[in-house]
């Protein structure tokens, strides 16, 4: 699971657990102002194909970082009902799509 945090400049997303093992990340830290759009994960969404690095169990867990034509993802889910998808511009990330407690907070926060 995510911590996530909204500051007037900043989205915080915190990995806890053995989810830091498997995404190779302990935290994230996005500026709003590349924040495009933020819902939840329509069910046909899911990460592109090449994951370098990180951890990938089809319709099972997505965690770490995956590259597609012209995109750069960040993935921390286990595909249920609590991941909030975040598009985003100008940052190292073309997407983040990561699993909250709290999905619909979240999203009202970014909007």
């Amino acid at each position: 699971m995510n911590k996530a945090r909204v500051t007037d400049r900043n989205i915080e997303i915190t990995i806890e657990g053995i989810d830091r093992l498997l995404s190779f990340k302990s935290k994230l830290t996005i500026p709003r102002k590349c924040v495009s759009g933020a819902y939840l994960r329509p069910g046909g969404l899911h990460p592109p194909w090449l994951r370098a690095p990180g951890t990938h169990l089809p319709r099972v867990i997505a965690a770490g970082t995956f590259h597609g034509r012209g995109r750069k993802e960040f993935w921390n889910t286990r595909f249920g009902d609590r991941c909030v998808v975040i598009d985003l511009k100008d940052f190292d990330y073309t997407r983040v799509a990561v699993d909250v407690r709290d999905a619909e907070k979240l999203i009202g926060d970014l909007s």
